[in-house]
């Protein structure tokens, strides 16, 4: 594994870097506004398999992206009002939108595993944002650790992602070290159905309260 120590007077260099491993296929461990994620590039089949093989996960269980812009993710997935009511309250930020995917691509279409919708990250972290930005495409946000079933834990240093991938065979090919995050909880996770209903699938730092009060006082 690579290690890009960061600092904001490389901040461009080492974004540029990490954008040409994405685009060779490469994953790239990155911090976001909770945990640090790791990142292919969505629009390579060959690197999402990668990143599944680092992740040791099957293709039943679907991955999140970060998206370059709000705009982009209209493109991609089915938008509608709800959406961007909660966008404009808690985006950037530690949510995650779960909707209907409705492009045809291979890389995007894998991380849905096959239900039809796509979960939507926009964190409130400009390496996170950048890394999608100058790759003009979304990347990847799964946790970077292997199977948290099998005991492993959300990594919030370089020391945790290096500890818990250092006698897996397929591991991160690059970490941008940005030093030690506060622990956070995975982002609050949310599906949006067509009916502009809503299941809130996993719980985090926005409470389940905090949004159903946002969308009972803006109905």
């Amino acid at each position: 594994m690579i290690i890009l120590d960061y600092n904001k007077k490389r901040h461009k260099e080492i974004i540029h870097a990490s954008v040409e491993a994405l685009k060779q296929g490469k994953i790239v461990a990155y911090p976001t506004d909770t945990s640090y994620g790791l990142a292919a590039d969505s629009g390579n089949i060959k690197a999402v398999n990668k990143l599944y093989a680092v992740k040791e996960r099957e293709g039943k269980k679907p991955v999140h992206v970060v998206v370059p812009s709000l705009s982009y993710a209209k493109k991609i997935v089915v938008w509608n009002k709800l959406a961007t009511k909660l966008a404009s309250k808690f985006l950037p930020g530690p949510l995650t939108l779960v909707l209907k995917l409705k492009v045809k691509c291979k890389g995007l279409k894998k991380l849905s595993a096959d239900t039809g919708f796509l979960g939507i990250r926009y964190p409130k972290n400009q390496i996170s944002l950048d890394l999608a930005r100058v790759l003009k495409r979304p990347v990847t946000s799964a946790s970077a650790n292997p199977p948290a079933g099998q005991g492993w834990d959300d990594s919030y240093s370089c020391d945790d992602i290096i500890r818990q991938f250092k006698e897996k065979k397929c591991k991160p090919d690059i970490i941008i070290n940005a030093g030690k995050l506060p622990k956070r909880k995975p982002s609050t996770l949310i599906k949006i159905n067509q009916d502009q209903t809503i299941q809130i699938l996993r719980t985090g730092p926005i409470s389940e309260q905090s949004i159903k009060k946002f969308i009972i006082h803006n109905s």
